[in-house]
């Protein structure tokens, strides 16, 4: 079962999982659902604020990938129960339906001591992994690139900005992002290890790129240098670029580099990473893929 499933990274790990197993989806909007359900997943529509209804939806599961979290909410107390609360409910619910396997998706930097809201709530939502007496594997992903993806967006649109506009706090920072699908690779991957599964694992793209280089690489050779953001400014630009509201948490999180921090996740399980220019073209073959609106 695949929590948090609507986005891209759930997209792509729900295809995948598809070609050999039954696979089982839950998502809180109903119109996520279809496109799920297109796929071949059965699909429940819920909150996952209650571990019972959960533990009912998990009956029969083997592993249960965990997807949920965000920064993106309006106090400190939303992005903790956001992310630490759902996890302590899923890891609850995994554990009444005697589900034997969690597959978390955490981010570089959590740390229960953590000052920053997201990394502390994140922190401590791998505790609760990583103490739950399941299998478990938690992995440390960079930022993620694909269709759909809030960063990918963010960058696209900053490079589309005159001048360019580049996801940074400062022009010496460097990203090395890591492909949707490659992540969703490596999540199937680590729960097709075989016997006891437990350890914490970071994946970051096979390329370094400064984040203004990246910027300036999006946007083409004549629109000059990407300017980075800034934390001061960083909330409201990104609310703009994005077209939602944009907390501080968002901001901070979508400008930090998030470099790995923990052993390689890709060479743990035998995942070979996509290069950033091929990941960029695979990214433009599937827009050139989707049927247009008047089709």
């Amino acid at each position: 079962m695949v929590t948090g499933a609507s986005g891209p990274v759930g997209h792509a790990l729900v295809r995948r999982l598809l070609d050999t197993d039954e696979v089982r989806a839950c998502v809180r909007r109903p119109e996520a659902a279809e496109p799920l359900r297109a796929l071949g997943a059965k699909v429940a529509l819920g909150r996952l604020d209650d571990a019972d209804a959960l533990s009912e939806i998990l009956s029969g599961v083997f592993t249960l990938f965990h997807l949920v979290g965000g920064p993106n909410h309006v106090d400190d107390a939303a992005v903790l129960d956001a992310n630490h609360g759902s996890t302590l409910r899923a890891v609850a619910a995994a554990k009444e339906a005697k589900v034997p396997r969690i597959v978390f998706v955490s981010v570089p930097g959590a740390d229960l001591e953590a000052t920053d809201p997201f990394l502390r709530a994140k922190g401590l939502a791998e505790e609760a992994v990583s103490t739950s007496g399941l299998q478990y594997a938690i992995v440390r992903s960079s930022h993620v690139y694909g269709l759909g993806g809030l960063w990918f967006t963010a960058v696209v649109q900053g490079a589309l900005a005159r001048p360019p506009v580049a996801i940074a706090a400062a022009a010496r920072d460097e990203v090395a992002p890591v492909l949707d699908e490659d992540l969703a690779a490596v999540l199937m991957a680590a729960d097709d290890r075989e016997g006891n599964l437990a350890g914490t694992w970071a994946l970051e793209g096979p390329d370094t790129v400064g984040a203004a280089d990246l910027a300036e690489r999006l946007a083409g050779p004549d629109a000059g240098v990407g300017v980075p953001l800034g934390a001061d400014r960083a909330p409201g630009v990104l609310a703009e670029l994005l077209g939602i509201p944009v907390s501080r948490a968002m901001a901070d999180h979508l400008l930090r580099p998030g470099r790995a921090d923990a052993p390689d996740a890709a060479e743990a399980f035998g995942v070979r990473l996509t290069g950033l220019a091929a990941g960029l073209a695979a990214i433009l073959d599937r827009m050139a893929a989707r049927p247009r609106a008047s089709e």
